[in-house]
């Protein structure tokens, strides 16, 4: 008789958080002037996410929605790998997901000095 094997429980806040991180990266690349294809592609990877997320959520899915969450974000997971390389600097993403919080009112401030 095999062992039965349980899932861990479904990491909502991080994959929450991967979703915002999809979601600047997608701001940081449209104001880049990505092409159509490009913010496709990213637009996807954020979808994906999301339905994890709704699959994780929905008590009507049970077990198998559980199940299916997590096979949902895994790939998803290794499609975010995709979308940035080491040599992808921060500070546009950081600058993109800001103007999305302050709707594009940006206060533009110098590190303070000895950082």
């Amino acid at each position: 008789m095999p062992i039965p094997v349980s899932t861990p429980p479904f990491p909502f806040d991080a994959v929450r958080d991967l979703l915002g991180v999809v979601r600047a990266i997608y701001a940081a690349a449209k104001d880049g002037g990505a092409s159509r294809e490009e913010l496709a592609r990213i637009a996807r990877v954020g979808r994906e996410l999301s339905r994890a997320l709704d699959l994780a959520g929905s008590p009507q899915q049970g077990a198998s929605g559980h199940a299916a969450a997590w096979k949902v974000a895994d790939k998803a997971m290794l499609q975010v790998n995709d979308l940035v390389d080491p040599l992808t600097p921060a500070a546009p993403l950081l600058l993109a997901a800001r103007s999305r919080v302050t709707g594009g009112r940006l206060a533009v401030r110098s590190k303070p000095q000895g950082r």
